[in-house]
């Protein structure tokens, strides 16, 4: 291994280094107390090296979204592939980004976090921009199976594809959000993988369902 390639491992190394660091307080702290001097404390470097990496607290919590688009979309892309019914593969398709948000709850929050105006304005253009082309690309592969089933004739043709695709996700998030916030028993919910299949149905039920 030559030099030039070495240096370049251990600056991706370093780069990962820190974004672990990074969820790490930002899961402890939540975004706004969460200081840079604690993210360098926390990965053993000075704040000015973290400064090489990230422009900002804002750039650093959006990557770690960033990292994890990047890990749904595979998920996603595994159930699409799967040799199942239509059905089925909505109920994977929506399991495993369940899953993965439960598996990686700062997902669900840093996403909400970037939807908000003010705080796009503070991320940098070029992580902003891969960010949004991977949500986009996440809505698009869910989109596709809307546009599949409406061919097949299990979908409800009374609405466009992107609707369909936009109303089961905010749903979803919905659902993730009350789960994540520790607060789902104060509403009656006990079991909550009983209370992800019931919302499934009504997923099912409810969009993709033909109109009468």
């Amino acid at each position: 291994m030559g030099i030039a390639e070495r240096k370049e491992r251990e600056k991706l190394q370093r780069r990962r280094d820190i974004l672990e660091a990074a969820r790490n307080v930002f899961s402890e702290k939540g975004f706004q107390p969460a200081t840079m001097d604690e993210i360098a404390e926390k990965v053993e470097l000075s704040k000015p090296t973290i400064y090489l990496y990230f422009d900002s607290k804002e750039d650093l919590y959006t990557s770690i979204a960033l990292e994890d688009s990047y890990k749904v979309v595979e998920r996603l892309k595994e159930s699409l592939a799967s040799d199942v019914g239509l059905v089925e593969k909505w109920r994977s398709v929506f399991l495993a980004f369940v899953e993965h948000c439960m598996e990686n709850p700062e997902y669900v929050s840093i996403s909400q976090h970037i939807l908000a105006p003010e705080s796009r304005q503070r991320v940098s253009d070029h992580i902003l921009e891969e960010f949004d082309n991977h949500t986009h690309e996440l809505v698009g592969y869910v989109t596709q199976l809307v546009e599949e089933s409406i061919e097949k004739g299990l979908a409800r043709d009374d609405l466009p594809p992107r609707t369909i695709t936009l109303i089961a996700w905010r749903m979803t998030v919905g659902l993730l959000e009350l789960y994540l916030s520790g607060r789902a028993t104060e509403f009656g919910v006990d079991d909550y993988h009983e209370f992800l299949e019931n919302a499934f149905d009504v997923l099912i039920n409810g969009l993709l369902q033909r109109g009468s």
